[in-house]
């Protein structure tokens, strides 16, 4: 096992130092809503106003024809930018856009029988069966190279990132219809960030995708082969005494003696991958997109490449409104210092502060893990975001021991930004995360489920499930652009 320990070390330091375990209640002013100026819904009939004058210069930087904006009401200097016209322009930005993957781990948790039953024992003691066989296909494989969703006829669909992978491709075919330019421009479509666990593993399976269904002929009609995409491995840091042990802490030996190292969040991305940031900078990029592997919702919007060229911003992230089975997470507030900033219920923000603005009717925004970035800022700043982001930890009680862990969250950037946009999005379509394989069946509509769920139709919960079905139905067809034949999702060619 490969342990960074001169990482932990300066973690280990900081911590110590800081004697600071748990998020810190937030100074919350209010939970915001879309006020058209920091925060948008984004929706087919959204309207977007920026200056003609702002907008000719973006158009300038990034040598994009003035045509674009023909069709563009303008009143006053003011142009009146539609869904459709903002997506036409996020096409002309693809070249400068690559595209982030946050690996996750091996899909143990994933596939843990007593993870999966505890939520629902009743409806797990129904899929049982089902549910040990496609677990299976699941261990000892990193989670990102399982797959994505079940076909109708109970066969496994295409992996997480062999979906992701072929989204990007279409969106670089859609760019290139439009704008002729050519495969040499879009190169470094793709960065990720792995683990020492994991990294063989997916590096094999990207060469089985060249020959991929679903990829190869795109990967031949564009010219861009995203299945070597710029990576960086994600160090293994030691775990820590458990605070109940109190301070200072030390890194942490099992009883044989021996150290146990975990990754440290995926907020360390921008340590990780701060070389690759620095070189997709040099080869022209000016965006990156950055999400986890199990969201089948997370797919480029050119609309919100287009928002963020438009208004300069530092970033965008995509937020939902809350739906009656999501009650825990990270929610957006607005603190007192009028500040923009990402606060777990319960630990960040108190649930009676939630409580009370939901009753006078406040909508609550639940973060979705997706950020689109500035990437001549992101880069500028990298020193001072790794510096401040916080480190967080956990007390563990394992098989192996008590230890504490330690990890950065890669949202909590959001609270050192000071020029961002929200979006607020539909949840069903931009995070349908599959954080277990019975997330995954249910959102599949597997046979084995539907008794239980005809049952208890009139509940939130079901109510929930449908719109997940739904939302991966819609992801499949339109964002990755298959089509159901005989019981599978597959190509239409």
């Amino acid at each position: 096992m490969a342990i960074d320990f001169e990482l932990g070390r300066k973690i280990l330091a900081a911590v110590n130092a800081s004697r600071n375990l748990d998020v810190k209640t937030l100074d919350a002013d209010i939970l915001p809503h879309p006020d058209g100026k920091d925060i948008f819904v984004l929706r087919s009939n959204m309207k977007f106003p920026i200056s003609r004058a702002q907008t000719e210069k973006v158009l300038e930087k990034f040598d994009i024809p003035r045509s674009v904006i023909a069709d563009v009401k303008c009143d006053d200097g003011i142009l009146r930018f539609t869904y459709d016209t903002l997506h036409r322009l996020g096409l002309y930005l693809i070249p400068y856009l690559s595209y982030g993957i946050l690996n996750g781990g091996m899909a143990t948790s994933y596939c843990d029988v007593k993870n999966n039953s505890k939520f629902n024992q009743e409806l797990f003691a129904l899929a049982e069966a089902d549910f040990g066989k496609l677990a299976q296909l699941c261990k000892g494989q990193p989670k990102g190279i399982t797959p994505a969703y079940i076909n109708p006829d109970g066969s496994p669909g295409y992996d997480f990132i062999e979906l992701k992978m072929r989204s990007v491709l279409r969106h670089i075919q859609q760019s290139q219809a439009l704008t002729g330019k050519p495969a040499s421009e879009y190169q470094h479509a793709v960065f990720q960030m792995t683990s020492y666990n994991t990294d063989d593993k997916l590096t094999a399976r990207y060469k089985e995708y060249k020959n991929s269904p679903i990829l190869k002929d795109l990967i031949v009609q564009t010219g861009v082969d995203v299945t070597e995409p710029e990576s960086a491995i994600q160090p293994l840091i030691p775990a820590f005494t458990p605070t109940t042990a109190g301070y200072p802490l030390a890194f942490f030996k099992d009883k044989e003696g021996n150290y146990y190292a975990l990754p440290g969040g995926h907020g360390q991305n921008f340590i990780v991958l701060r070389d690759i940031y620095k070189k997709l900078l040099a080869s022209g990029k000016k965006f990156v997109y950055l999400g986890n592997v199990d969201n089948i919702g997370f797919t480029i919007t050119p609309v919100e490449l287009a928002v963020l060229a438009l208004t300069g911003r530092q970033a965008t992230f995509d937020f939902s409104f809350n739906t009656p089975v999501y009650v825990k997470g990270g929610i957006l507030i607005r603190e007192k210092n009028g500040r923009l900033t990402c606060g777990d219920i319960g630990r960040a923000v108190s649930v009676e502060f939630v409580r009370k603005n939901e009753e006078d009717g406040i909508p609550i925004l639940f973060n979705c893990a997706t950020g689109l970035f500035n990437l001549e800022y992101l880069v500028e700043n990298l020193d001072r975001i790794i510096e401040n982001l916080p480190i967080r930890l956990s007390n563990q009680n394992k098989d192996i021991g008590q230890y504490s862990q330690a990890e950065q969250i890669t949202w909590e950037v959001i609270g050192l930004l000071d020029s961002l946009i929200i979006f607020a999005v539909e949840k069903y379509e931009r995070f349908i995360a599959s954080k277990l394989l019975m997330d995954n069946m249910l959102a599949s509509d597997l046979e084995c489920c539907r008794s239980y769920l005809a049952s208890h139709e009139d509940t939130d919960f079901v109510r929930a499930v449908r719109s997940v079905q739904k939302g991966l139905v819609w992801n499949l067809k339109s964002q990755y652009g298959l089509e159901l034949k005989d019981g599978r999702w597959t190509t239409s060619n």
